[in-house]
């Protein structure tokens, strides 16, 4: 017999054969139901009044700010960049906090605004996203830090690491992206195409996820119009990439934010209800078990307590957790269940015992085209899995970084190691001697002179010519193989690891 707990959410006792690798077992719905709770409350009547909230009504989870749209940072902390900000306000311990809460079966979800911060943008200016007139980008009272700068992406990751170690169940991310502007008059670090925004957010996550360890969630807060959009609307929040890294999407559809005619509804304010069921239900359906899916839900703008109720039922009948938001937490109680008034999903998925693919890696089941391929690389040490510290899930859909490329080739060829330091973008990369050696070794080039571009996604030309350079290939007899690279500075590359089999 087995017991399988985790907090907030119902233990599970099974029957373990211990005949296969390992044992799936689903604990039953996200349960956390949070209220947003302001960083400046703790300690106050207010909090207590908070805290008798939850512990009278369904809600079983605080999403308590550490730092906040204003970029001050409210608990103790050791950041070096928020000391440099001068915002460490030092108000109060989170380990303290956390731990009276844990007694009260409250969970703690840690909101940190990540990229949005208008006293780092000031007092850090170098970390702020710019205009092309090269002033910081500013617009209605905000001031976006770049998501593709080193230092501005290490300020969160190092409050996220702190508070996970105080002892918090999430993380979560809010404003964890780039600005919803007009993308032609921004500059940032890196050069700013879907692909890139996409490939810093989600980077960003996974770098997280690395730096946090398997005891914190790591959530994300995003645009509700996310969910039923194809694309990144313009902001790295495109819904498929956010699911393979965030353990929790979170997106804020509040429904009048909604313009007319979105679900078919003229005013789609009017229509709570059915605007979270059916974006929540287009989140699902794309997602489809890739991510846990736990909604914003709206308490403010004059809603009564049926709209917010109506919400409320909407997310409990796809069998979801929701957080109820009102920026100055006052909230409204004649909308929110108790906790017997919760609506659940009734069916369990039974546990499954599984036995690990050939691949070795969960996610690249035998029937894959890529597990021989999968397989070898993983023996040889060359990858590792995407989920630390397991890493037994490949991740193969994701997006190869040229940092994670290098790192691979460096594996795979043996190439020596260098005291050189060639770019400025890479101090404190998990890759950065990879990186060195590989420009050492005349492999690849910076994406400029004094940057390597890290996180940004490999396309496939260039791995081909990373390839044909570090197999030294010969040179190929025709340029015909492929009619859409006619004339590109890697067609003579790909022509040559065509040739000798290594791609179609």
């Amino acid at each position: 017999m087995v017991t399988i707990s985790y907090p907030r959410f119902p233990s599970r006792s099974i029957e373990w054969s211990d005949t296969g690798d390992r044992v799936h077992v689903v604990l039953g719905a996200p349960v956390l139901r949070a209220i947003h709770v302001a960083g400046t409350l703790v300690g106050t009547r207010q909090w207590d009044n908070l805290v008798a909230l939850v512990e009278r009504t369904s809600f079983n989870a605080f999403m308590l700010d550490i730092k906040d749209e204003s970029g001050r940072v409210f608990p103790v902390t050791d950041s070096s960049w928020a000391i440099a900000a001068g915002v460490n306000l030092d108000r109060w311990d989170l380990a303290e906090v956390t731990a009276d809460l844990h007694s009260r079966n409250i969970g703690v979800i840690a909101r940190i605004v990540s990229f949005q911060d208008p006293v780092a943008g000031k007092n850090l200016p170098d970390m702020a996203v710019r205009t092309t007139g090269g002033q910081v980008f500013t617009r209605r009272g905000q001031t976006f830090l770049d998501s593709t700068d080193p230092n501005a992406r290490e300020y969160a990751l190092q409050l996220a690491e702190e508070k996970c170690s105080a002892g918090v169940d999430e993380v979560q991310f809010d404003y964890v992206r780039h600005p919803d502007s007009d993308q032609s008059i921004l500059v940032f670090d890196g050069r700013n195409t879907e692909q890139i925004r996409v490939a810093a957010i989600t980077g960003f996550l996974n770098d997280a996820k690395e730096r946090v360890g398997p005891d914190c969630q790591i959530a994300a807060d995003i645009f509700g119009f996310v969910t039923s959009v194809p694309n990144d609307g313009g902001i790295g929040h495109q819904l498929e990439a956010l699911g393979n890294v965030a353990d929790v999407l979170s997106p804020m559809v509040y429904p009048n934010h909604w313009g007319p005619g979105w679900f078919g509804y003229a005013s789609p304010e009017d229509h709570p209800g059915g605007v979270i069921d059916q974006s929540m239900r287009d989140a699902l359906e794309r997602t489809a078990g890739l991510t846990t899916i736990r909604p914003w839900l709206q308490d403010f703008g004059g809603y009564r307590p049926d709209e917010v109720r109506s919400q409320i039922d909407a997310a409990d009948e796809l069998g979801l957790g929701w957080m109820l938001w009102n920026a100055g937490s006052v909230f409204t109680e004649g909308g929110i269940p108790l906790a017997h008034e919760v609506l659940t999903l009734s069916d369990i998925l039974p546990p499954v015992e599984e036995t690990l693919p050939p691949s070795g890696f969960w996610d690249v089941p035998a029937t894959s085209g890529y597990t021989q391929a999968v397989a070898w690389l993983g023996a040889e040490g060359i990858t590792e899995g995407c989920n630390p510290p397991w890493r037994d899930d490949y991740c193969p859909d994701r997006e190869l970084t040229r940092g994670q490329a290098a790192t691979m080739l460096v594996r795979a060829f043996n190439l020596p190691a260098t005291r050189a330091d060639r770019f400025t973008d890479d101090d404190g990369s998990l890759h950065e001697a990879d990186i060195n050696a590989l420009v050492e070794a005349g492999i690849a080039d910076g994406c400029d002179i004094v940057r390597f571009c890290p996180d940004d996604a490999l396309t496939r030309q260039q791995m081909a010519s990373m390839i044909a350079q570090v197999l030294d290939l010969p040179s190929a007899d025709t340029t015909a193989t492929f009619v859409d690279d006619d004339g590109n500075e890697h067609e003579a590359d790909i022509e040559r690891i065509a040739a000798v089999g290594i791609t179609r």
